[in-house]
């Protein structure tokens, strides 16, 4: 996994962390090496090129990841409502 967030140890528990980080990475290994994030964090959002960092990458994954577990699903559940 290139996307790699912190905590996978927490997948066994928390199936739906390995969903959403499974997604991200799904999202994010293109045929032509630019994935989502390479597009958000690009300069020019047309020509992303290469301003995604290692640790760029760890902390969108590790986020991304965070959305998936109870305390992430919970803050989404409170943005739908609100």
């Amino acid at each position: 996994m290139l996307n790699k967030g912190l905590r996978q140890y927490r997948f066994k528990q928390n199936p739906l962390e390995w969903k959403f980080a499974e997604m991200w990475e799904y999202l994010n290994i293109k045929k032509d090496g630019r994935g989502v994030l390479d597009y958000l964090l690009a300069d020019d959002v047309n020509r992303p090129c290469g301003e995604v960092t290692e640790h760029g990458r760890v902390i969108a994954a590790t986020v991304i990841q965070w959305l998936g577990s109870p305390v992430g699903q919970n803050f989404l559940e409170q943005v739908r409502k609100d």
